[in-house]
């Protein structure tokens, strides 16, 4: 039997997929409730996010969504989504999204666009060991990494790009550099597989209960408290709250964050127990605001707005989820996703939620120059919000063949990818590997 720990998306795919092809298996997740960071809340007329807001889908996750019953219910981002701003010098300015607007537009100097087209002809080898920061300013331009690289990084890992690795986090621009000798060269040979950013009619959380709904063998409220070797298999030591039991398994599937996963291979061993807790995880926090269309001053159009960490703001970003998806919230009513990172602004980390909130207000309520209170405000917090693909993810993965001699694997948004689509990849291909 195959014991599961963690019932977010990539325990439940893994769970599901097994179920599927006849391998047994048991899911243990620790709360009352599967999703992990995947969280919808309705209120208000709205849908809000806790966690991720939508999903870039590729073919396999499309398949997947159609396998389980849920092509109905897609929502596909609105076309002006395409449009994406950055704050830069004192107002939001379109970020170059081709050749033509990178060429002509305005955003970048003319000296940084140039060095973009220089990128084309580099020669310069491939460091195994740069970060993001270093890779794209060194052939870019620091320009394109203070204004381009450092936002989106920001908004899709809350990160630094300073600390970040570029070969976890974007390992096809090293791939490009060896191939071609430029970036841009291997994106022109080989351009990205399309992909459709999407959600559901009720959010995210639509995805999560219908996976949860067709697994059959799972506890909730069960925390895994410990592990032991037992002739070639393992016992795992359960607390469901009145008493202990012991689980016989084969295998283990750690499919939940780092930090709770050390607890439980410490008794087997301190050094992977060390390495699960060296993976940083830095806070997130978020804010959904709702006002009244005609209380802003303009209507966002596009997928939303960053912040780079070199403009004197607080927040890192703002989605603009009326405008990327369609019924988010009331039709006279607009809903924005706010979002501050400790790395972009380490003083959050301190604060209050009544002070962060009304800090956040602020700086929402000058950029958008709106008028009056909104109508609907929630925010949450991720105290952990998204593990740091630094040196510390390289040493886990260069041992996870060491990992799973012992059967136990790792299944989550560390270290094989942060994203829904990363998960669901790393079910499917560990339940292939399962199968009997």
């Amino acid at each position: 039997m195959i014991a599961i720990i963690g019932a977010g998306i990539s325990g439940l795919t893994l769970a599901y997929r097994l179920q599927e092809q006849g391998t047994p298996y048991i899911l243990l997740e620790s709360s009352a409730m599967p999703g992990g960071y995947i969280q919808t809340d309705t209120k208000e007329k709205s849908i809000l996010e806790k966690g991720p807001n939508s999903i870039l889908a590729d073919e396999l996750v499309l398949d997947f969504i159609k396998e389980l019953g849920l092509s109905q219910q897609v929502v596909e981002a609105n076309a002006i989504s395409k449009k994406r701003y950055v704050y830069k010098n004192g107002k939001y300015r379109t970020l170059p999204s081709g050749p033509l607007s990178l060429l002509f537009g305005s955003f970048f100097s003319f000296s940084q666009r140039l060095n973009i087209f220089k990128e084309y002809f580099n020669t310069k080898p491939y460091r195994e060991d740069s970060t993001l920061y270093d890779l794209i300013s060194e052939r870019f331009g620091q320009e394109a990494a203070d204004y381009a690289l450092d936002p989106f990084v920001s908004g899709v890992y809350a990160g630094n790009p300073k600390e970040l690795l570029a070969d976890l986090c974007f390992p096809v621009l090293g791939k490009n550099i060896r191939s071609y000798g430029s970036i841009l060269k291997g994106f022109i040979k080989n351009p990205p597989k399309r992909r459709v950013s999407l959600t559901f009619q009720q959010g995210l959380g639509t995805l999560i209960h219908a996976l949860a709904d067709k697994v059959e063998n799972k506890r909730y409220a069960c925390t895994v408290e410990d592990m032991q070797a037992a002739g070639g298999q393992w016992k795992l030591v359960c607390n469901s709250g009145q008493e202990k039991e012991t689980l016989l398994c084969d295998r283990i599937v750690f499919a939940l964050p780092a930090y709770q996963a050390a607890p439980i291979i410490r008794s087997h061993s301190i050094e992977w127990a060390e390495w699960f807790n060296g993976i940083e995880y830095p806070m997130v926090r978020n804010m959904h605001l709702v006002y009244k269309k005609d209380q802003l001053a303009f209507h966002p159009k596009g997928f939303g707005a960053l912040h780079p960490r070199i403009e004197p703001l607080f927040t890192a970003g703002v989605i603009w989820n009326t405008s990327t998806f369609e019924g988010r919230t009331a039709d006279d009513e607009i809903l924005l996703t706010c979002m501050v990172t400790e790395k972009r602004t380490p003083s959050v980390a301190t604060m209050s939620d009544q002070e962060a909130e009304a800090a956040i207000l602020k700086e929402i309520e000058h950029l958008y120059q709106i008028a009056g209170k909104p109508v609907f405000a929630q925010s949450g917090l991720w105290k952990k919000g998204i593990p740091q693909y630094t040196g510390t993810m390289t040493t886990i993965l260069n041992h996870c063949e060491e990992l799973e001699k012992m059967n136990v694997y790792i299944c989550s948004n560390w270290p094989h990818g942060i994203s829904i689509t990363d998960c669901i990849h790393r079910a499917h291909e560990l339940a292939t590997k399962f199968k009997i």
